[in-house]
């Protein structure tokens, strides 16, 4: 076991609390070292080829894609193959050595996800530079730069810092009602058939509605994130002009990098933590270290699995559409927005 998760599990001796301090602590640690490797690809490309650079690098990272599909599968077939052998009654032993391969699949999914992170963030810097560039060639202007203290930039470069908060709070609620309405299902169905709790029974649960239930959520919650990402840039622009998105993009990409950073390697850890104190022989299902981990598990499964890996898309479309919509930003007035407020 890692030392990070080592820590951890020393943390769920003293209860929950101090292993979701312990564990966000983790993951906002884990932001370090990955932080000042894409800060440092990110000036040392711009120096040698300009946003040319920048876009190459992305490349480059992208160019690791079969890699990073290989390692992000393999830890979800690990769980699912612990979760048959369970269901299928075989010898604990069985079950031991898939959460040990499925812990391994943790920290490889931690990899792929950081360099799924890295790249989204290089992605979307170019597609901004490409947005800045098309903004210049619409002007006529080729002196046309993003000027940070320009106090509509400034003030949106706020806003958009906030959105990945604001994004990540919507995807961790909808995973969290949608759990919740399973559980009340899963209460419905002991209820009407209590013959489910007998051990050995031949009744069979309604797992058809366990599954609609997932797959409805999962449609119909992430109307208000996507429609979120895709509204904040076409309303920053056509209301407030080409410096709001300016703004807008560039503290979506700062925030929205170090946010899913931070989200993947605590869930990833807190995950590990518990399947660690499984194999121990003073821990094990049930004992209060082992609810202790539960907690934390079940708090870093929507960051690591939903809303850290999701921001890559927020950072990458917000880009896109305001590329796309860059000439209509500047159309309208001039780029100063519909609002036409002063830039000074």
């Amino acid at each position: 076991v890692f030392v990070p998760v080592k820590g951890l599990v020393e943390a769920c001796r003293t209860g929950a609390a101090t292993n979701i301090i312990a564990g966000l602590a983790l993951g906002y640690k884990s932001v370090i070292i990955p932080v000042f490797i894409l800060a440092f690809i990110v000036w040392l490309s711009f120096e040698l080829c300009d946003l040319y650079g920048v876009a190459l690098a992305a490349v480059g990272m992208l160019g690791n894609l079969a890699t990073g599909l290989t390692i992000d599968a393999y830890g979800p077939v690990c769980d699912n193959a612990g979760g048959i052998a369970e269901m299928a009654h075989l010898p604990s032993e069985v079950r031991h050595k898939t959460d040990a391969l499925d812990a391994a699949g943790n920290t490889t999914a931690a990899i792929g996800k950081g360099f799924a992170i890295g790249s989204a963030a290089l992605v979307s810097l170019a597609l901004y530079g490409a947005f800045v560039v098309r903004i210049r060639v619409a002007s006529s202007n080729s002196d046309t730069n993003v000027e940070i203290l320009q106090p509509m930039t400034f003030a949106f470069l706020l806003i958009g810092s906030m959105l990945p908060y604001w994004f990540s709070a919507l995807t961790m609620k909808s995973v969290g009602d949608a759990a919740m309405e399973m559980v009340h299902e899963v209460e419905h169905q002991f209820k009407m058939n209590p013959e489910l709790l007998h051990e050995g029974t031949e009744a069979r649960p309604d797992y058809e509605r366990c599954v609609d239930i997932s797959t409805r959520s999962a449609l119909r919650e992430m109307i208000a994130p996507g429609a979120l990402v895709m509204l904040a840039p076409l309303l920053a622009g056509t209301l407030f002009g080409v410096h709001a998105v300016y703004g807008l993009l560039t503290g979506a990409l700062l925030s929205g990098v170090q946010l899913a950073v931070s989200m993947s390697n605590t869930g990833g850890a807190w995950d590990n933590a518990k399947k660690s104190i499984e194999a121990m022989p003073s821990g094990g299902k049930g004992s209060d270290l082992h609810k202790a981990a539960v907690v934390g598990d079940t708090v870093g499964d929507p960051l690591k699995d939903t809303s850290g890996p999701a921001l890559n898309i927020l950072m990458k479309l917000m880009a896109i559409i305001s590329l796309v919509f860059a000439d209509f930003f500047f159309a309208v007035n001039g780029g100063n927005g519909l609002l036409g407020m002063p830039l000074n």
